[in-house]
C-alpha cells in the first residue's frame, strides 16, 4: 500500500503537465491562426485535395504499391512493381513505418493497413 502513496504525487504532476501542454498546444494553435488565417487556409485545401486523390484512385499517385508477406512471425515488405525487398518487422504498420525510414521522401500504399495509416 505504501508503494502506491509514493508515486501518487507523480502521477498527479503527469496529469498536470499534460493538460498543461495540451492547452499551451490548443493555445498556440489559435494564436497562428489567428495571426495567419491564409496559411491555415492553404494547409486545409492542401488536404482537401489530397483526400479526394485518395478517394478517387484508391491510393495516390506517387505511392509505392507495397506488397506484404506472411512468414512465420514476420512479415516482409516488398514492392508490388519491381519485387525489390523494403523492409521487415513483426506487423504490416512496422514494415511500412521501417521502409519509409529505409527511403526518405517517398509514400508507401497497402490496402490492408488501417484507413489512417494507409498512406505512409
Amino acid at each position: 500500500m505504501e508503494f502506491i502513496f509514493e508515486y501518487i504525487p507523480y502521477v498527479f504532476v503527469a496529469i498536470v503537465a499534460y493538460q498543461a501542454g495540451k492547452h499551451w498546444a490548443m493555445w498556440t494553435f489559435s494564436q497562428n491562426l489567428s495571426q495567419d488565417p491564409d496559411r491555415m487556409i492553404a494547409i486545409l485545401n492542401k488536404i482537401k485535395e489530397i483526400n479526394a486523390e485518395v478517394e478517387d484512385n484508391g491510393m495516390p499517385e506517387d505511392a509505392i504499391p507495397l506488397k506484404m508477406e506472411q512468414v512465420g512471425d514476420q512479415v516482409f515488405a516488398y514492392n508490388q512493381i519491381t519485387g525489390e525487398f523494403l523492409a521487415q518487422s513483426q506487423s504490416a504498420y512496422q514494415a511500412a513505418l521501417l521502409a519509409i525510414s529505409r527511403y526518405p521522401g517517398k509514400k508507401f500504399w497497402h490496402p490492408c493497413l488501417e484507413k489512417d495509416h494507409q498512406t505512409a
